[in-house]
């Protein structure tokens, strides 16, 4: 695995839970193993262990080009045909030409971005948007360590066309957050308490309210469960998708810049709704 940060600092765990599964981690951050079972490795040593699967999990398409086109990964790659994991949520283009990098080198591409954020990883519910150049067994198996749910797309670049798009119809609900919420507080004042509750358990919107809103309105924005500059990369990723003006995308983009400058770029992303708590 190449990549640590808060997603894979909960999947590594049930990985290295399994009896017949052995974990290598490529960090530029430890100098020590995050947990019992898992050794930490080097680009060098990739070529001469070569591993059955890589998963790749990164903050932006550089990173993931990086890592992926390094000629010492693409050696380990053909060695053993390896299954080729990458978990990012990259730019529709990068996804695309990823696939063709692993190809070229002889793996199986499996484009495999989640969703579930840090208690996803950390209970292993992670759910995962799919789509892999040929079915591998190596794959299957370590996928089902972390992932509960699993959605198979038909195309190479779907899974990521589709998370950039969830990502930011689900930014601009919590973006909503801001626009109505002083509102409810100033009109309700004591009587708040009842339409959170409301909120977070009653009506559509209650998936979303039960898992934000009281984080929202705590202002609890440190420890993050998803980083605000994560946000802001994706929503960046999802405006250059879809290239022609999009009104909305453009003021929630905006919107999680500016949480970005105001509350830093490692607090939680509820932090866009920061101004609901004033």
């Amino acid at each position: 695995m190449s990549g640590y940060g808060v997603m894979t600092r909960g999947v590594i765990p049930h990985l290295a839970r399994q009896d017949d599964i052995s974990v290598a981690l490529l960090s530029r951050h430890l100098s020590e193993p995050p947990c019992e079972g898992v050794e930490l490795t080097t680009l060098d040593a990739m070529v001469s262990t070569p591993p059955d699967v890589i998963i790749g999990c990164f903050e932006t398409d550089e990173r993931s080009r990086e890592f992926w086109l390094d000629r010492r990964v693409g050696q380990a790659v053909a060695e053993r045909g390896a299954g080729c994991i990458e978990m990012s949520t990259l730019s529709l283009g990068w996804a695309r030409d990823w696939h063709g990098a692993v190809s070229a080198a002889g793996g199986i591409s499996v484009e495999s971005p989640v969703t579930g954020s840090r208690p996803g990883a950390t209970s292993g519910t992670l759910s995962a948007f799919v789509y892999e150049s040929a079915h591998d067994p190596r794959v299957r198996r370590v996928l089902d360590c972390f992932v509960s749910k699993r959605y198979d797309f038909h195309l190479p670049g779907n899974p990521t066309c589709f998370k950039l798009v969830y990502n930011a119809w689900g930014a601009s609900l919590l973006h909503s957050v801001a626009a109505y919420v002083p509102t409810l507080q100033d009109r309700l004042g004591k009587d708040f308490d009842v339409a959170q509750e409301i909120l977070s358990s009653d009506g559509w919107m209650a998936l979303v309210c039960a898992s934000k809103l009281s984080r929202v309105v705590a202002a609890d924005f440190d420890d993050p469960d998803f980083a605000v500059r994560h946000m802001v990369k994706d929503l960046g990723y999802a405006r250059d998708m879809v290239g022609t003006p999009h009104a909305l995308l453009d003021l929630v983009h905006q919107s999680f810049r500016t949480a970005a400058a105001t509350f830093g770029g490692d607090a939680d992303y509820t932090a866009v709704a920061g101004g609901a708590s004033a």
